[in-house]
């Protein structure tokens, strides 16, 4: 039997140095078979030349121990083709022998007038070294053979363990009988045949002890035993009395514990039903009472619903109201900011019309002095020189400064009363606009009051340095943005 710690994998430098003499030994082996094989040969073709052979004992060694190893060949490729044939090797052996045997009397002595015919046993010595080099080829070929046999597992393994020779000391007549069925029924494993012979007694010692001897047991209890001797395996030993009542009295043993494992079983069996009952039953009432609270739950959501619908109405409603007071708030400011703006252009009617008016007074003024002018330059020079001495006609004075008017685009004049309220119109216009960060352009300011883009910058510089320096301004700037902020939400709000 193999022990525990053969089954272990061998270590790395185990294997490396099994691997080194493996390769050693091929190397020794074809060394020696190479040394035994040229001996043979040597001693065969000079025995072949002593006998008459010729030029043909240069071949008769070859022939000999290559033959040799061409039979064990031969057996080895006709066994792994199962196709054994042992006629093969005993042919091999017959040639192994006769090889030795040749080498053997390549070395007896040469005949002589007091030894005519030398023998074997003349020169032993001689002989036993012929014999040597043939022994060392052969038995090389065949420790090859058989390790190419095991190694391809062509090799059946017949052959018998050996019997120990203490167990033949110390108890022949039992150990004979066990060698004795080995040998009948090939149980080629001595730790069989031990389990065997051990079953054997243990059977054979029981049935003594529970019938007295083997010839009063019964022939259906020594039967097996008297078959065991034929290599049949035994069955279970008998039991003594004893063995018996105990055994009877352990299966009542276990029979009753069989029988109370039963009953705790069944008890607890009912005692899980009834906990599945209860739980079923505790399931069944959390279902109804979930059932009920998700009923609750679906009223207290619908009364929540219709109180946030009331909300959301009464909240619709206050938006409504609010939106129409806005509405009615955004429709009194548009219409004060409507009332302004009609004020605003009914004042500007008014002062283009003064302007107009001025204009058109202007020009008559003009007309009137020139027309005035004109007889006075001709009488001035068809009057003869004697009247130059005469008072001259009065001429009218000219207007003053400050009534004359600044030209505009649209070729009027305006008064400095009207451009200084035109300027600050237009600044008070232009400061709204930077508050509602919608700045425009010069060009865009000054064509809205029909003025040059230079007039439209200054305006809206100066009305952005006010915005910085004057607090009232900005007030006023600032309700005027939101007059028409709201104007603008108003008329939004209309359409």
């Amino acid at each position: 039997m193999t022990s525990a710690n053969s089954m272990k994998a061998p270590s790395r430098g185990s294997v490396i140095a099994f691997r080194f003499l493996t390769a050693a030994i091929i190397m020794g082996a074809a060394i020696v078979g190479a040394i035994g094989f040229a001996g043979s040969y040597d001693s065969l073709k000079e025995l072949a030349e002593s006998k008459g052979f010729g030029d043909f004992s240069y071949f008769l060694p070859v022939g000999v121990d290559a033959g040799i190893i061409v039979l064990l060949g031969l057996d080895l490729w006709l066994t792994r083709m199962r196709i054994p044939m042992p006629l093969m090797r005993q042919t091999a052996w017959v040639l192994t022998a006769a090889t030795i045997y040749f080498n053997a009397n390549a070395g007896v002595p040469d005949p002589t007038v007091a030894n005519p015919y030398p023998s074997l046993w003349d020169d032993p010595v001689a002989v036993g070294m012929h014999s040597v080099l043939p022994l060392l080829f052969v038995a090389t070929v065949e420790a090859a053979r058989h390790a190419v046999r095991r190694l391809a597992h062509l090799a059946e393994d017949n052959s018998m363990d050996k019997v120990r020779a203490s167990r033949w000391v110390l108890d022949p007549l039992r150990t004979f009988g066990l060698w004795r069925r080995m040998r009948l029924w090939e149980i080629t494993s001595y730790a069989k045949a031990l389990l065997r012979e051990r079953e054997r007694l243990v059977y054979l010692y029981r049935l003594r002890a529970r019938y007295g001897s083997k010839r009063k047991a019964p022939i259906g209890v020594s039967l097996p035993l008297r078959l065991a001797d034929y290599g049949e395996p035994l069955p279970a030993p008998p039991l003594t009395e004893q063995e018996e009542a105990e055994q009877v009295e352990a299966e009542a043993r276990e029979k009753a514990r069989e029988a109370e494992r039963e009953a705790r079983a069944r008890r607890d069996r009912e005692a899980r039903e009834a906990e599945e009952r209860k739980r079923r039953e505790a399931e069944r009432e959390d279902r109804e009472a979930r059932a009920e609270a998700e009923r609750e739950a679906r009223e207290a959501e619908r009364e929540a619903g219709r109180e946030a619908h009331e909300r959301e109405m009464a909240r619709l409603a206050a938006q409504t109201e609010a939106r129409l007071r806005e509405a009615r708030e955004a429709a009194l400011l548009q219409a004060d900011v409507l009332e302004r703006e009609a004020r605003i252009e009914a004042e500007r009617h008014e002062r283009e019309e003064a302007r107009r008016n001025e204009k058109a007074q202007a020009k008559a003024d003009d007309a009137a002095r020139r027309e005035v002018a004109r007889p006075a330059s001709r009488s001035l020079y068809e009057e003869p020189r004697t009247t130059r001495d005469s008072p001259a006609v009065p001429r009218r004075a000219p207007a003053s400064r400050a009534s004359q008017a600044a030209p505009s685009q649209n070729g009027g004049t305006l008064s400095r009363e009207e451009q200084k309220a035109q300027r600050e119109d237009a600044e008070l216009h232009a400061a709204s606009l930077i508050l509602a960060n919608s700045r425009p352009t010069a060009k865009e300011f000054g064509s809205l009051y029909g003025q040059r883009e230079t007039w439209g910058g200054d305006r809206l510089r100066v009305a952005s340095n006010r915005l910085d320096s004057d607090a009232e301004f900005r007030d006023q700037a600032e309700k005027l943005r939101l007059e028409r902020m709201l104007a603008s939400t108003a008329e939004r709000h209309s359409t």
